[in-house]
């Protein structure tokens, strides 16, 4: 008799048991990324700048406007190249890290035609100096050309 009045107790708080819980909402990282962020690399003869305007496509996806200038001295002549990367579909993942992953047709100074997959990882982060920056190794290949895939370590800091 103790057993099936154990076993009704158990019953019964099983059935009063709410089970409608909630799913906790997913939480929207892209606003917190949201600014200008800047650097400058040098490279042999090469001086680069690179600005990165982020804003809000969607619910966890960043648009960047990605504006990459190029300077070299040629026999005493300065040419410049200005590439712009549209890129729509980067991917928060956590608070502070987010993914490249996607095709652009890049617009050049040149006029030239360029069609290139972006990828990478970033993270935000804070740095020594107080200010934001976000840091990426940004891989970038063009399947019309020969030319071996490029691969840049870049540290935008926040404007």
């Amino acid at each position: 008799m103790k057993k099936l009045i154990f076993c009704c107790l158990v019953v019964l708080m099983g059935a009063c048991k709410d089970d409608k819980k909630d799913p906790e909402p997913e939480v929207d990282y892209a606003g917190s990324f949201v600014g200008t962020y800047e650097t400058t690399t040098v490279d042999g003869g090469f001086t680069s700048h690179y600005k990165w305007e982020v804003a809000t496509e969607a619910k966890n996806q960043l648009s960047v406007k990605y504006t990459k200038n190029t300077e070299i001295i040629v026999s005493g002549t300065k040419v410049t190249l200005t590439q712009e990367y549209p890129m729509v579909a980067v991917k928060t993942t956590a608070q502070d890290n987010f993914e490249v992953n996607e095709k652009v047709d890049v617009t050049q100074s040149t006029g030239a035609a360029l069609n290139v997959r972006l990828s990478g990882i970033g993270s935000r982060i804070v740095n020594t100096s107080g200010v934001q920056q976000i840091n990426i190794t940004l891989k970038s290949s063009e399947a019309s050309t020969n030319l071996p895939d490029e691969e840049v370590y870049l540290e935008l800091k926040k404007k």
